[in-house]
C-alpha cells in the first residue's frame, strides 16, 4: 500500500502521521512543498492565472491510496479534476477519498440529514462542493465522498482563539451545528480504506449537535476563564464568511459511519474533545 494525500493541510497531516505509524508509505503535497518527518513531500501548486505546476509522473509510480482535502478554487473548479484526473484514472487505484463538507444539504432547519437527504447548498460555495462530489463520482476512481461538518482538534479549537481573545460569544438560541474531532476523521477515513466500498458517501460526525456558546462555555470553564460578554446574533457583526456558516441550521447523522465502518467515536461529543485537548496540553506543559 501507498498513500498519496493531495492538498495535505490539518486532517491530512494527521492521516499521515497515522498510516506512517502503521508502516505505511505516504506521499504528500501541499502548497508550500514541505512536510513533516519521515514524508515524502512534493509540491502540488494550482494558480488559475499560470499554468499548473504538477508533480512528475515518476511520484505516482506504486500509488495505490489517493485522498484529496484540496477544496475548489476560487472560479469554482476543483484543480484535482481539472488538471490530476486522467493521470489518477491511469492508476490501478484500490481506493480514493474526497473530503466534502456537510454545507452540501443546506439548511434543514435544525432537522436532522443523512446521506440520502436532498442536497440543497445555500452557498456558491458548497454549490461547488457538489460539483465536486459528482465529478469524482462520476469518474472511474474507486470513490468515497466524507463529508465533514466544523473540525476541531489539538492547534485548533475553543481554547486557541479564547487565549487569542478572538472567541466571540454569538447567542442564537436553538441554532445547532454539528463538529468532528480530527482525529475521528482519520479512523473514519482509515476504516474506509480498510472496507472500500466505491461511490460510498459517509457523513462524519460526532454524536451533539450543540450550539457554539455551549462549546465557547465549556472552553473557558476548563481554562478557568470568563467567558466573553454574549452578543445576540441579530446585533452581531461578521464578514460575509462567518455569516454564511450561520444561515444554514442542521443535525448531522452518522449513523452510517458507524454501522458501515464499525467507527466507534474517540470524542462522541465536544466535552470528551476538548477535555483530551485539555490534557494534553497539560501533560505538555
Amino acid at each position: 500500500m501507498k498513500l498519496l494525500i493531495l492538498g495535505c493541510g490539518y486532517t491530512g497531516a494527521r492521516l499521515a502521521q497515522h498510516s506512517l505509524q502503521k508502516g505505511i508509505a505516504v506521499h504528500v503535497t501541499n502548497r508550500q512543498g514541505t512536510a513533516g518527518p519521515k514524508m515524502n513531500a512534493f509540491a502540488f501548486v494550482h494558480d488559475p492565472q499560470q499554468s499548473s505546476v504538477l508533480p512528475p509522473r515518476a511520484t505516482y509510480a506504486g500509488v495505490t491510496h489517493v485522498l484529496s482535502t484540496i477544496p475548489p478554487d476560487a472560479q469554482g473548479h476543483d484543480p484535482v479534476i481539472q488538471d490530476l484526473l486522467p493521470t489518477l484514472e491511469d492508476l490501478s487505484l484500490q481506493w480514493f477519498g474526497y473530503l466534502s463538507t456537510t454545507g452540501v444539504y443546506g439548511d434543514a432547519q435544525g432537522a436532522w440529514v443523512d446521506e440520502t437527504s436532498p442536497l440543497n447548498p445555500t452557498s456558491m460555495r458548497s454549490q461547488n462542493r457538489v460539483n465536486a462530489e459528482n465529478g469524482f463520482l462520476q469518474s472511474s476512481l474507486p470513490t468515497h465522498i466524507f463529508r465533514l461538518p466544523g473540525i476541531y482538534g489539538p492547534g485548533r479549537s475553543i481554547f486557541d482563539r479564547l487565549r487569542a481573545g478572538t472567541a466571540r460569544n454569538i447567542i442564537k438560541p436553538r441554532h445547532v451545528f454539528s463538529r468532528i474531532h480530527v482525529d475521528d476523521i482519520v479512523q473514519t477515513v482509515w476504516s474506509s480504506i480498510q472496507k472500500p466500498v466505491p461511490s460510498a458517501i459517509y457523513n462524519v460526525a460526532d454524536d451533539l449537535p450543540s450550539e457554539p456558546s455551549t462549546v465557547l462555555l465549556e472552553g473557558a470553564d476548563l481554562l478557568g476563564m470568563a467567558p466573553p460578554t454574549p452578543i445576540p446574533y441579530e446585533t452581531a457583526t461578521m464578514s460575509p464568511m462567518a455569516q454564511s456558516f450561520w444561515q444554514d441550521c442542521r443535525r448531522v447523522s452518522n449513523l452510517k459511519m458507524k454501522t458501515d465502518l464499525g467507527v466507534n467515536l474517540l470524542y462522541p461529543s465536544y466535552r470528551e474533545g476538548l477535555r483530551a485537548i485539555w490534557a494534553g496540553e497539560n501533560r505538555a506543559n
